[in-house]
């Protein structure tokens, strides 16, 4: 059994973060440390089911800040991956999560509620099914002095559950069939949990700007325009230039080749990623809004061009 015994971090008797939700005006920094935990204590609610621990693993941006501690920008959302299926019944699955999460979220004064876990997409062609959609899982939040008097009265809690930022309900992501082999088993904050190594998560952010191209539409029957990824060239370049990876050795190059080809990317899209400035430089507002208050952010030209750059180095790996 992998999972580590652990105790609350933040007993019930003695929350601080308790104060910060009863506060009328929560100032920023306040703010940040309550949803810092929220998220610490969802990760840790999805690894403390040992079944979940070995399917689920975590990734994106909160990867980058909550476990390698290197990010330039906020993220609410959290994103795991699965080597393929959860497999059997998913009934079962969504049961599992929401124990785990009632679970950990009540040992901390918290109550979880509204809970629920959908399909993504809801339907999926036989043809696309071993290889794309996964599961989205989100919830509400709320004291647990506000669920106990409100409880009974669901449209009053919802209007006194915890506010993200964003919205009250957390989300989490779950993708299926991802390349997971270069996985990191690490020590996060007294629980054992899996997690993308710097160089998985580059790989795929190269892959996401790949998958937002008109021409990878019909591969997934999408028949709408991807998304601007403005946010992937900043992620880049802070975990490239403050890691100094080096994405041409032996263990890169197969992990970048094998992302893109469990999501049928053809890896000369890499060479297209020069045209679609524009494109993501439409979304570069919204990076502004979310990023640290200490992080020095440049003009999107400069990350853009630096992506240019790592895909350039790469040319050997994806242009035949």
């Amino acid at each position: 059994m992998w999972r580590w015994a652990v105790l609350s971090c933040v007993a019930k008797t003695d929350n601080p973060l308790r104060s910060i939700v009863n506060k009328p005006k929560t100032s920023p920094e306040d703010f940040k440390k309550l949803l810092d935990r929220i998220k610490i204590w969802a990760v840790q609610a999805m690894s403390s089911d040992d079944e979940l621990l070995e399917q689920l693993v975590l990734k994106g941006g909160n990867a980058m800040a909550l476990v390698h501690q290197i990010s330039a920008r906020a993220s609410v959302d959290l994103d795991f991956s699965l080597r393929q299926d959860f497999g059997g019944d998913i009934a079962k699955v969504e049961g599992r999560i929401s124990r785990a999460l009632v679970n950990t979220f009540r040992s901390h004064g918290f109550e979880v509620f509204d809970f629920k876990m959908v399909e993504k997409p809801k339907a999926v062609s036989d043809d696309m099914k071993h290889f794309w959609g996964g599961y989205g899982v989100e919830f509400k939040l709320a004291a647990a002095a506000v669920y106990a008097e409100y409880s009974a009265d669901l449209e009053t809690l919802r209007r006194r559950a915890i506010n993200l930022g964003q919205g009250t309900r957390f989300l989490i992501d779950i993708s299926r069939f991802e390349y997971v082999a270069g996985k990191q088993l690490v020590d996060f904050d007294g629980y054992v949990i899996y997690v993308y190594s710097p160089e998985m998560i580059v790989c795929e952010k190269l892959r996401a700007i790949c998958q937002q191209m008109p021409e990878y539409g019909p591969i997934i029957k999408r028949d709408r325009a991807g998304s601007a990824r403005a946010r992937d060239f900043v992620d880049i370049f802070v975990l490239m230039d403050t890691l100094k990876l080096d994405l041409m050795t032996e263990t890169a190059r197969e992990t970048l080749i094998a992302m893109f080809e469990m999501k049928k990317v053809p890896m000369d899209f890499l060479g297209k990623v020069p045209d679609t400035y524009e494109f993501h430089l439409a979304g570069y507002a919204s990076v502004k809004d979310t990023v640290s208050p200490e992080f020095q952010l440049k003009d999107f030209d400069y990350y853009f061009k630096y992506t240019l750059a790592l895909i350039d180095q790469l040319k050997p790996v994806w242009h035949k």
